[in-house]
């Protein structure tokens, strides 16, 4: 009789592969508790240590079940190398990727491994939808699909009014044949957006598309943290590397004129403010101009540099703390509690 509990060609092996370094409560409270209560029944989780980590080992050594295969780097090289050394010693046909203090609904790989086997793409990149989760309340992201001739970049950067949300995406998302998480690596060098580069990269590959669950299924399905007090794994707030980068995408043909001004915008401007580096007004200012952008962008660019940052800041705390925090359903279950 064949072994029930092995991969299937129509249940193929995951292999979940989560970077973390010194948080162990928070990765086994979110990350690791959410992946391993997966109602998809083949998986593996991948708990990659990006370095010597003697405290998170020591957790880990408690955490009893057979799925879990911790591993660790050398020396601390940031959060890609970590995915990329757990893409190296994955045994699943598909890969899956979580950060530590973000959660998954037990029913995201399932639904995802659904929408995989149903695509016409050789190659497909799965995502799903999320909740950004701030401590002022709960977001459902991202605001719209893709259309089918829109390029990655415009989705995830240009904003379809003044007003409008950016459809961001992030890595807790992503599920993706081993195949390509293998022959198209993160970059180590990067410290931020090293999701929005793996995605923007990888949309130049033949034979790979992007499919996304309809909202209805994927709102709530991914659980994104941000605004907390704490250390990220993120990088500091410099934006001249993070200028150079997206230059690279924009003469690349990446980015349009269109994304390149979003993401001045969005991560650049934001950060010059607030270092006070008023060095970058001229350098973003060009920049921006560079793409000539409409009264919505110009204005957008006037009002970072006229308002202090700490002002903005006060505000934004105060208006959020007028009112009680919006929380999009409950938690999902930790492991031990399925």
């Amino acid at each position: 009789m064949p072994d029930s509990s092995l991969p299937t060609p129509s249940q193929p092996l995951i292999s979940v592969v989560i970077p973390t370094f010194k948080r162990p409560d928070l990765l086994l409270e979110r990350g690791l508790a959410s992946a391993l209560a997966q109602n998809y029944p083949h998986l593996e989780v991948l708990v990659v240590m990006d370095g010597p980590d003697p405290l998170t080992a020591a957790a880990l050594a408690g955490v009893d079940d057979a799925r879990l295969r911790p591993l660790t780097l050398p020396s601390n090289q940031g959060p890609s190398a970590a995915r990329n050394y757990g893409v190296q010693h994955a045994r699943g046909e598909w890969v899956a990727f979580l950060d530590d203090d973000d959660l998954w609904r037990p029913e995201k790989l399932a639904r995802q491994m659904e929408l995989a086997q149903r695509s016409r793409h050789p190659l497909p990149v799965v995502l799903s939808g999320y909740i950004t989760r701030t401590p002022y309340g709960d977001t459902l992201c991202p605001p719209r699909q893709k259309t089918e001739n829109e390029t990655l970049g415009d989705y995830m950067l240009v904003r379809s009014s003044v007003t409008g949300k950016l459809c961001t995406l992030v890595c807790t998302l992503l599920m993706v044949p081993q195949s390509l998480a293998l022959s198209l690596p993160f970059r180590t060098e990067l410290r931020n957006s090293e999701d929005v580069d793996w995605m923007l990269r990888a949309e130049e590959i033949e034979g790979v598309g992007f499919e996304q669950l309809s909202p209805q299924d994927a709102n709530a399905l991914a659980i994104y943290h941000v605004g907390e007090d704490r250390p990220t794994g993120s990088g500091d707030s410099i934006w001249h590397p993070m200028l150079n980068w997206a230059q690279g995408h924009r003469e690349a043909g990446r980015l349009s004129d269109r994304a390149f001004a979003g993401f001045l915008l969005a991560q650049l401007v934001p950060r010059a403010v607030q270092r006070g580096d008023y060095h970058g007004l001229p350098i973003l200012g060009r920049a921006l101009l560079s793409t000539r952008p409409g009264p919505g962008e110009l204005a957008t660019f006037a009002k970072h540099w006229a308002l202090p940052a700490t002002l903005r800041r006060r505000l934004r705390v105060w208006l959020n703390t007028r009112r009680a925090p919006v929380r999009l359903g409950s938690d999902p279950p930790r492991s031990d509690q399925k």
